[in-house]
């Protein structure tokens, strides 16, 4: 019956503005179009944020099914996509910026769901997602689970060659503002770039050892993975710090529909921020063993996203339908709030000392080789598994460490895609690399307007409302970050502040 419902609404839509392609585009029957299409859309996407809520937030729930079942019904409709592609592709002839812009973004999301939200591979991730909510379980072995994780993979690859991508994590890619050649050549960037410190790196710490194995380095690969678990903060200060550390850039948290919990989540998710009707309501759930850092991050995406200001739906940023936002740009702002933590202005406001702040820039250095590779890896394997879906995912891990730790290790003794991610947030990993590099780039920006107390100066908020935040998906994040701080991307910057 619902499905019946929502097909007459898309009917509805579709030929109440307009019931024929014109020679010549007219822009205000598009927009009416978009206008109706965008109402409905908002409804599925609040819809959507609170099923998604509830699973994570609550025990008892096991399943995000419905939304996509939703929207399964509202968007794979050959009306619907076929008069988005034709306005796309003659968006040239159209004046107006945003309209374009809208377009742009649809005809991504309509892209992705005729293999995100394709009836078949909602079933099998349904299923996934209620076992991995259930793991460990005497239902079903790692080995049956990971095996049907790698028939979702196979199933994503042979929607997305459909739409005319070589698989499915280049689709994600080019649909979610990552041009593959542009990712391509940063990737090769970041390595050639960390290899000279990366090697003196083994040199200085295992100066007798020229056989280097995984056993050698495991260690200092760890350690990377908990440098920002310092400063440590005791549970019972965080939400204090928290209301504090944003109160000193100028934005007040108790004026802002923000709210998080403390719970415990499925494997591999430590926390989730979620936009459930921007910029009305974000709630966020954490593990209790989070850190404070992890903790601001969260934080951090609520504050984006209850600061975007625009008014049209497709363009507030909303998560639930892969193309419709640029993921790397939100980690981005995230990691611009919880990188205030790491600033030397903000450690000495709450207390530690000269020697504590310079332990902890001397362990950063130190490790930064490791942990740019240990990203890279991270970034790739999932990527790889798409690429090569003909592979073992114990092989493509072990070809990764080879590639960027130099060392061989046999990973096949343990699980390696039990993980809520691969299945309900895929190819994800390397959002939080670029991330990074945005995002220190933004801090490097703020350290030189504002100075080096710029961590508690009450301007910050502003600039970061005006600059970042307030115009959702309006632009690009290239366009984004240029405009904010007055250069591109500064990958060779980023190299050189953590590798010097």
């Amino acid at each position: 019956m619902k499905k019946i419902i929502i097909t007459v609404i898309i009917l509805t839509i579709l030929i109440s503005c307009n019931n024929n392609h014109s020679e010549k585009l007219n822009e205000s029957k598009i927009i009416c179009e978009l206008d109706k299409l965008e109402t409905e859309y908002e409804k599925l996407c609040i819809e959507a944020g609170m099923e998604v809520w509830e699973y994570y937030s609550d025990t008892n729930k096991n399943s995000m099914s419905h939304y996509k079942e939703l929207f399964s019904g509202f968007l794979l409709k050959d009306s619907l996509i076929n008069s988005i592609k034709y306005w796309n592709l003659r968006s040239n002839e159209l004046s107006n910026d945003t309209l374009i812009r809208r377009l742009e973004l649809w005809n991504n999301i309509l892209t992705c769901a005729q293999v995100d939200f394709d009836p078949e591979i909602i079933e099998l991730q349904n299923s996934l997602e209620t076992q991995l909510s259930e793991y460990p379980s005497n239902d079903i072995s790692d080995n049956e689970l990971e095996l049907s994780i790698l028939r979702l993979i196979s199933l994503r690859n042979e929607k997305a060659k459909k739409s005319g991508y070589g698989n499915y994590a280049y689709m994600v890619l080019q649909n979610t503002g990552i041009d593959t050649v542009w990712f391509e050549n940063l990737i090769y960037t970041l390595d050639t770039g960390s290899q000279k410190s990366y090697n003196a790196f083994i040199r200085s710490h295992f100066p007798d050892n020229s056989d280097l194995k995984y056993e050698d380095i495991i260690e200092y690969i760890i350690q990377s993975y908990y440098l920002n678990d310092v400063p440590v903060v005791e549970n019972n200060k965080k939400e204090e710090l928290i209301y504090k550390t944003i109160s000193d850039i100028g934005i007040e948290m108790n004026d802002l529909p923000v709210q998080y919990e403390i719970t415990e989540l499925p494997p591999g998710i430590g926390g989730f921020g979620n936009s459930i009707d921007i910029p009305d309501d974000f709630r966020a759930v954490v593990m209790k063993e989070l850190s404070f850092y992890f903790l601001l991050h969260e934080i951090g995406h609520g504050l984006n996203g209850t600061n975007v200001l625009i008014k049209y739906p497709v363009l507030k940023g909303y998560e639930w339908c892969t193309g419709n936002s640029e993921d790397l740009y939100s980690e981005a702002m995230a990691e611009v709030i919880a990188k205030f933590s790491q600033s030397k202005a903000w450690l000495k406001e709450n207390g530690y000392d000269d020697n504590y702040i310079d332990s902890i820039r001397n362990a950063r250095k130190e490790l930064y080789p490791v942990l740019l590779r240990l990203k890279l890896v991270n970034s790739l394997f999932e990527i790889e598994l798409y690429k090569h879906p003909e592979k073992k995912p114990s092989d493509i891990k072990n070809e990764l460490y080879r590639k960027f730790f130099n060392v061989d290790k046999d990973f096949s003794k343990k699980p390696n895609l039990i993980q809520l991610s691969y299945v309900s947030y895929p190819v994800y990993e390397q959002n939080y690399l670029i991330a990074d590099i945005i995002s220190w780039q933004i801090h490097e920006y703020l350290e030189k307007e504002y100075g080096e107390n710029y961590a508690t100066n009450i301007n910050v908020g502003n600039y970061l409302k005006e600059k970042l935040w307030k115009d959702g998906q309006l632009h690009n994040w290239q366009y984004k970050v240029e405009k904010a701080t007055g250069k591109e991307p500064d990958i060779k910057g980023y190299l050189k502040f953590l590798m010097e």
